[in-house]
């Protein structure tokens, strides 16, 4: 998890300074990564919804109210975060993003609303889950 948040941050202060080479680098890496986990969890969310969290109070994940929801009214319907999530959360209906696969969005990470969505459209609960 700590690679992924330097990732991130590494992604995001390129784009700020500048820095468009490393950016645009970040971006294509970050998509041939992806892709085939984007796949697999879509494939196998019914069973992502079923496994036990322990750190959660032995939950199950569908019994944990951690997930995204869009604000249309904000929403620009860019795609960036259907591109971003590695666990494929996000799809597109009828030409527009929706939250297709709630429950395979990891518990109290929320990236996708302040490293791809520039409208703050992607709205999630207030507090984080505790364990």
């Amino acid at each position: 998890m700590e690679f992924m948040i330097l990732n991130l941050e590494i992604k995001k202060l390129s784009k700020e300074l500048g820095i468009n080479e490393i950016h645009d680098a970040y971006e294509e890496v970050t998509k041939l990564v992806r892709e085939p986990n984007k796949r697999l969890y879509k494939m196998l969310y019914d069973a992502a919804m079923e496994i036990e969290y322990k750190e959660f109070g032995g939950k199950k994940r569908k019994e944990i109210p951690w997930f995204p929801k869009i604000d249309y009214e904000k929403c620009k319907n860019c795609k960036k975060c259907v591109e971003f999530c590695p666990k494929g959360v996000y799809d597109i209906e009828n030409g527009r993003v929706i939250v297709k696969y709630p429950y395979n969005c990891i518990v109290n990470c929320n990236a996708c609303s302040y490293m791809c969505c520039e409208d703050n459209a992607i709205i999630f609960p207030e507090n984080k889950i505790r364990e």
